[in-house]
């Protein structure tokens, strides 16, 4: 039958702005719960791009307002997280919730016989951050980042913000450590 996939648990664990930001898209805040930027679907008309792609937060689903783009979907206008993938990648919802598994391993899969409660097996497979001092900050991130700096004081920018998923916090954490120890030789 295969690998079990935990749909709950991946909605749950993975947001669609993670997923938009895998795929390129810069969002930008519209308002407490609304998030836009371009479409990412390779169908959408060219010029017709621009911030038509709009991430509800709260509710963790998408839509594309584009009509031609929804069209190509077959009708299809937004969905979940799981469905932003299957459309990207022309895959069946089973194989978009195998491919996130993959790109956010900190997911945890329960049994399908429910064994595992999810929360307890989210928890358990989240690795523990990098310490503050391995952080570190911003002052002289060109001597820390060497070519990376730009993108690592983004990423820092990035870690102010409260409303970080923990394996989004825990990603980013990890990108600096790897980026300075690049640096340094």
């Amino acid at each position: 039958m295969g690998e079990y996939v935990d749909f709950k648990a991946l909605k749950a664990a993975v947001t669609v702005e993670a997923v938009a930001a895998r795929y390129g898209v810069e969002l930008r805040q519209v308002n407490a719960s609304h998030k836009r930027g371009k479409c990412p679907f390779p169908a959408h008309p060219a010029g017709n791009e621009k911030e038509s792609f709009s991430v509800n937060v709260e509710k963790r689903v998408w839509i594309c307002h584009s009509a031609p783009c929804a069209k190509s979907r077959k009708g299809k206008k937004g969905g979940d997280v799981i469905e932003l993938v299957a459309a990207m990648e022309g895959c069946s919802l089973r194989d978009a919730g195998l491919k996130l598994a993959s790109w956010f391993p900190l997911v945890g899969q329960s049994s399908p016989q429910g064994e595992e409660p999810v929360g307890e097996s989210v928890a358990a497979s989240v690795p523990s951050a990098p310490s503050p001092a391995q952080v570190g900050t911003v002052a002289a991130a060109g001597d820390r980042y060497g070519v990376f700096a730009p993108l690592c004081e983004w990423i820092e920018g990035q870690l102010k913000n409260d409303s970080l998923e923990p394996f989004e916090r825990v990603s980013f954490e990890r990108v600096l450590v790897k980026a300075r120890a690049l640096a340094k030789g």
